[in-house]
């Protein structure tokens, strides 16, 4: 019997209720068509020429601290979240890029990659600007976690 890691996800359904617990609320209506591929989008971030904006390794005793605070710097310099404060998700669980695109509004700001990993089980995820032109995600590697930015030049398609 495989055991289930702690706060692991295997549906859409759990993962959006676990995203509510962290105060990310899934918006109505449809993902925006300028919206990346998420396989595009999953490239630009694992590709095997990606060179990350920030580096933390894992050694540092205040890692995830300095995670989430350098992640909402790259992510602030980017506007991945717009005023009222919505963007796309791309959360690592089984399934997720089948499911591809959530739209979701960060209800209080600040430690989102770690509400993030608290949903999802994993501190892997993408996050896009709703206009598909700016993405900023977290990517956990062997000794280091990366902060990886990437722009799409015409923004995106195939939203989903």
């Amino acid at each position: 019997m495989v055991k289930r890691r702690e706060n692991e996800v295997h549906s859409d359904l759990e993962l959006l209720e676990a995203l509510k617990r962290q105060a990310l609320e899934e918006v109505g209506g449809e993902v925006p068509k300028s919206a990346p591929d998420p396989k595009k989008a999953i490239l630009a971030v694992t590709g095997g020429f990606v060179q990350p904006a920030v580096k933390v390794p894992h050694s540092d005793p205040a890692a995830r601290d300095r995670v989430d605070a350098l992640w909402h710097k790259e992510a602030d310099r980017l506007a991945i979240l717009d005023r009222s404060r919505e963007f796309l998700l791309l959360a690592t669980y089984p399934g997720s890029l089948a499911r591809g695109w959530i739209r979701v509004r960060d209800l209080i700001g600040g430690r989102l990659p770690s509400r993030v990993a608290a949903a999802s089980g994993s501190r892997d995820f993408i996050a896009v600007s709703l206009d598909g032109k700016s993405l900023c995600a977290v990517s956990v590697e062997e000794y280091e976690d990366w902060i990886v930015t990437h722009s799409f030049e015409d923004g995106g398609t195939a939203g989903r």
